[in-house]
């Protein structure tokens, strides 16, 4: 894999800032769209993970990183890509900095790539990767971990037929320079996607959604990943519809899934949650939201064993239009406390850290005037309140 480092520091704009320095809303961005997809936890504050339109010199997307303080101020911000869309859509802590996944134009393939990044503690590019196995497909990287001196990619691979396209699971291991150990194929015959990836014990697991399992609807999917890179099981679950699981946590004894069903709703798209045992089989799933289209995007585990989901509700607004909908579950299910937050414009939360006081949500806020999105970042009390 070819490596080139390119990046900028871009000034960024605050736009918004709550005086409360207990719990906050901020925006973050420019005068074009700006989207925050995933946070991950630093020393002193928070790395936030996304793309931007704002601080580029072209009409494209590069992926943008922004470090806040733990009251939500602005330590820096900078983009990272070339001349075509570049998008992060994952990040973790690895070494003394950070490693980010998405998808690149510019490099690999010149098609769409798998987008890998390590930077240093102030962004400075360490090396940047990008990945694909044939010049004619397009990768999309969706997430990361680490795994000591190694990073775990998870993503898929859309394989353009005649007539059609194959879409498979493709996840890969490199070492702390990006180069690769060992990849594979994790799906069946049909068309299924990576969207999240966790590590386990002695492996990894990942999750999204198949149509190889179900009857050419796709299903919730996940499957069980050895150290090595083998796949040791996979299960799906869902109904006669579209069901996708955004993302997954490590529960203690299993797991739960989180995302959308388009099988169990009330002729919309519902949030879909199913926790299962460490082998896979389901223990309860349960839906979530209204009489119309709500989603979850991400999930974190809360201190007293129960669940907080993030996403985006049309169900429990005074408009049309979606909200960021934020939803506390215990360990069986059953909702502690629902909460929206939103303006005159769609508003969504893609990812949510828990903290000794409180959620981190991140995720994106339109402008009731031009409609751009805008990064939104909040940090509320452990009741889900600003």
């Amino acid at each position: 894999m070819k490596k080139t480092v390119i990046a900028m520091l871009c000034s960024g704009v605050t736009l918004f800032a709550a005086q409360n320095t207990a719990t906050f809303s901020k925006i973050f961005g420019g005068d074009e769209d700006d989207v925050a997809k995933a946070v991950v936890k630093t020393d002193d504050g928070f790395l936030i993970a996304g793309k931007t339109k704002s601080f580029t010199d072209h009409r494209d997307f590069d992926a943008y990183l922004i470090k806040i303080d733990a009251n939500g101020k602005k330590v820096w911000s900078r983009v990272y890509g070339g001349e075509d869309d570049e998008e992060a859509n994952d990040v973790v802590r690895f070494g003394k900095g950070y490693a980010f996944v998405g998808s690149t134009e510019t490099y690999g393939n010149e098609r769409m790539s798998f987008y890998m990044v390590r930077v240093d503690e102030v962004g400075e590019p360490v090396w940047q990767s990008a990945y694909y196995r044939d010049e004619d497909d397009e990768y999309y990287g969706t997430s990361l971990i680490a795994d000591g001196k190694e990073l775990v990619f998870a993503g898929y691979e859309r394989h353009l037929q005649f007539f059609g396209e194959k879409l498979n699971p493709y996840v890969f291991k490199t070492d702390a320079n990006g180069d690769k150990l060992w990849g594979g194929y994790f799906g069946g015959k049909e068309e299924d996607r990576a969207r999240d990836i966790i590590k386990t014990d002695g492996g990894y697991l990942i999750a999204g959604d198949t149509e190889s399992l179900g009857d050419n609807d796709p299903d919730m999917y996940m499957a069980r990943i050895s150290s090595s890179g083998k796949r040791e099981w996979f299960t799906g679950f869902g109904g006669d519809d579209d069901d996708i699981a955004h993302a997954v946590v490590e529960t203690g004894d299993g797991y739960l899934l989180v995302g959308s069903t388009d099988s169990f709703g009330r002729n919309y798209k519902s949030v879909y949650v199913v926790r299962t045992d460490k082998g896979g089989k389901k223990i309860w799933s349960n839906i979530y939201g209204g009489t119309r289209e709500d989603e979850a995007f991400g999930v974190t585990r809360s201190s007293d064993g129960g669940f907080v989901i993030v996403g985006r509700t049309e169900s429990f607004t005074r408009r049309n239009g979606f909200d960021l909908y934020l939803l506390k579950i215990d360990g069986n299910g059953k909702v502690v406390w629902e909460r929206t937050y939103g303006g005159e414009s769609d508003d969504a939360g893609y990812d949510v850290l828990t903290l000794s006081d409180g959620y981190l949500i991140v995720g994106e806020k339109k402008t009731d005037r031009r409609r751009d999105s805008n990064v939104w970042v909040l940090k509320v009390d452990l009741n889900g309140r600003l």
